[in-house]
Parts: C-alpha cells; structure tokens; sequence
C-alpha cells in the first residue's frame, strides 16, 4: 500500500553486494534441500564487493523470487543466476516448476494471482503477493523485471536494475 501510495522512499546506500548476494543464495540452499531440489547459485563474471542501492529491497526482491521458484517447483532445481556489467546488475531465477500459460505470465505480477499451475502443485499457503511486491520495488528502483515461461517448461525471472559501484570513500563507511 505505501508502495502504491508514493510513500515508500529507497533508502540508497553502500551496499556490500556480492556478500549480499552470496547471503540470501545461502538461505535457501538447505530449504530447496529439504525439497529434495538442487539449487544452483552461479556468478557470471566478477561482482562488486559494494554498489549504492537500498539494500533492504533488494533483499526483498531476491527472497521474494527465490522462495517463490522453490515453493513452486516440485522437483529438479532452482537457480539463482547473477552478472553485472557497466553498472548494471541482471539477477535470473530460473526453475523447473510446473511453468505457466500465456494467461497466467499476464496476471503473474498482479496482486492475490494464482495460476492453475500453482494450484496443481500443492504449494505452501500465502497471500499472493511475493510477486507483486517483487514488481513494485523493482519498478520503484528504476530497474525491470520480466516473466518467461512455458507449461511444463519451468520458469525464469529476470532482474535488471542500476547499481552503480560505489567508490572509495563509501567503501570505508560501510566497513566500519
């Protein structure tokens, strides 16, 4: 609602990103574990140890999309794929879930959606809003996050948002 409202402000910042990163990958390996699915983190290429973004929705977004392709998928793997180049962060989590039809990919973002899909796959309850939420942020950041999917094809979601690497002098403040 604060979203919606223009009254959320991103609280930008130094951010230490591949530590980030590498952090929410970690919280989920022994959940998609426990699923009996394999998850994948990967690096395409070397991260910055520090961007400037809010690190708190970040985290949120990532969380939101991870859980989502573990909660979703009932076997295979859940991968959490990232690369950044001239300041630009692309993040993709790719799963090989039930995937979704055309109809489901359009109401996907929209809050309290749930695909077919979903339902067949006795998912863990929520309130239908991990994507939405995922979108809103993404959309406030200033970045882009797009939906490719097929029935029985899986499923990928891809980030892209502006991380400038921070400098020097930020580098210091975050260390601290």
């Amino acid at each position: 609602a604060r979203i919606e409202a223009g009254k959320l402000r991103l609280d930008l910042a130094p951010m230490r990103f591949d530590d980030g990163v590498h952090e929410v990958a970690g919280l989920f390996e022994l959940q998609a574990a426990a699923k009996g699915l394999v998850f994948r983190f990967e690096t395409q290429g070397p991260l910055p140890e520090v961007v400037r973004a809010d690190e708190k929705r970040l985290r949120q977004i990532l969380i939101n999309l991870v859980g989502n392709a573990i909660k979703f998928t009932a076997q295979g793997h859940v991968t959490l794929r990232v690369r950044y180049a001239l300041q630009m962060a692309q993040i993709e989590i790719e799963d090989t879930g039930p995937g979704m039809s055309r109809e489901e990919i359009d109401k996907v973002f929209e809050p309290f959606a749930r695909g077919a899909s979903a339902s067949q796959v006795n998912a863990a309850p929520g309130a239908g809003l991990g994507l939405t939420i995922a979108k809103m942020l993404t959309d406030l950041m200033g970045g882009e996050l797009t939906v490719r999917s097929a029935p029985g094809e899986g499923t990928l979601f891809r980030v892209r948002l502006f991380l400038p690497e921070a400098t020097w002098v930020s580098i210091q403040n975050v260390t601290s």
